[in-house]
């Protein structure tokens, strides 16, 4: 074979493997298209599966309770961080007061304005002040710090009402300043309960938080105790609801939903209470207490809001209408626990 021939065959050999190679190109280019084909139908039906199951789910969800879930995602974290944290140890929880203060005063806002639907005249302004004051006072009180702090304020309080009505000429003083005291009492003072429980003395360590003020974890405690009520007897009462409760004050509660929501209740408070070293049995009784009396609290509120014609005293926060529709219970629950608490359980360490 002479020199030329053997090029030829080496130049067909190299076409022959340039075209190997070009055909194996192509096909390797096919099947990734046809595996990006499938890989991107594979997607589709599986978002298109996923959006049916939101949807499903959305459906299957009663009506605001997604926006109740959007609204505590926010709050939760909030919340904690205003319970815990502290500015100095000198004043502790004194954060807390002042948000709690502030959230009261607007409670005090939304009462006031319902009860002018009413065609009431309340103080509303010395009962701003004293609202906001009240809070300060139970963190004196609480700290030993200004102990006549309290019983000063209602003096002025009451006595400054009664001039305001006279100075305004008023035609029903006395009904107007009873308006102005129940609304500082409701939304101030049975609030403020709330940083006597913060200002119980002492540290505990919950597994596996560091060691961190007892009286904040007791405000989560009767918290978590009084909002689980409330869903235990909402999701209760939906699914195995029979009996009306008070169909004059709340048409959707049913005795079976309140059996359930102190269950649930107890559950919380045994779950929650042996979490930070609190006895079995005080833990049963908190859980009984703010199961009932969550409840009252929600349908005394009811009864409020039925004699003034309104659905729910406020809007601020979404999914639950105003702070106090959001707090009712807890104005119940937070001063028998703090009263429980001190005679049997703090009290006795």
């Amino acid at each position: 074979m002479n020199v030329d021939d053997a090029t030829q065959q080496a130049r067909q050999r190299l076409d022959d493997a340039r075209k190997k190679a070009l055909d194996a190109a192509e096909d390797a280019r096919i099947r990734v298209r046809d595996a990006q084909d499938v890989a991107v139908s594979t997607a589709r039906e599986a978002a298109r599966d996923a959006q049916e199951r939101a949807r499903a789910v959305a459906d299957a969800m009663p009506a605001g309770l997604a926006v109740r879930l959007l609204s505590s995602m926010v709050g939760i974290p909030l919340l904690l961080g205003l319970v815990f944290f502290e500015i100095s140890p000198a004043a502790p929880g004194l954060l807390f007061v002042v948000a709690l203060a502030s959230v009261s005063v607007l409670g005090a806002g939304e009462f006031f304005r319902a009860m002018r639907m009413r065609h009431f005249r309340p103080s509303s302004i010395l009962a701003y002040i004293a609202v906001f004051v009240s809070h300060f006072a139970a963190w004196s009180v609480s700290r030993s710090v200004l102990e006549q702090l309290l019983p000063a304020l209602l003096v002025v309080l009451l006595i400054g009402t009664l001039i305001h009505q006279v100075v305004r000429r008023e035609t029903e003083p006395l009904v107007n300043t009873g308006v102005t005291l129940l609304g500082v009492f409701y939304a101030g003072w049975l609030m403020s309960y709330l940083i006597q429980l913060r200002s119980f003395p002492g540290f505990v360590s919950p597994t596996p938080f560091p060691s961190t003020p007892y009286g904040a974890w007791m405000v989560l405690y009767v918290m978590a105790m009084t909002w689980t009520t409330d869903a235990g007897a909402y999701f209760v009462g939906r699914r195995f609801g029979k009996h009306k409760l008070a169909p004059s004050l709340s048409p959707n509660k049913t005795i079976e939903g309140s059996i359930g929501g102190i269950i649930f209740a107890v559950l919380m408070g045994l779950a929650w209470g042996r979490w930070i070293n609190i006895p079995v049995v005080h833990c049963v009784v908190l859980g009984i207490l703010c199961g009932v009396l969550g409840q009252i609290g929600d349908l005394c509120e009811s009864a409020m809001k039925r004699d003034v014609g309104i659905k729910d005293f406020g809007g601020i926060m979404p999914g639950h209408g105003g702070v106090l529709d959001r707090f009712d219970s807890l104005l119940f629950t937070a001063p028998v626990c703090y009263y429980y608490l001190v005679a049997l359980v703090v009290g006795g360490k």
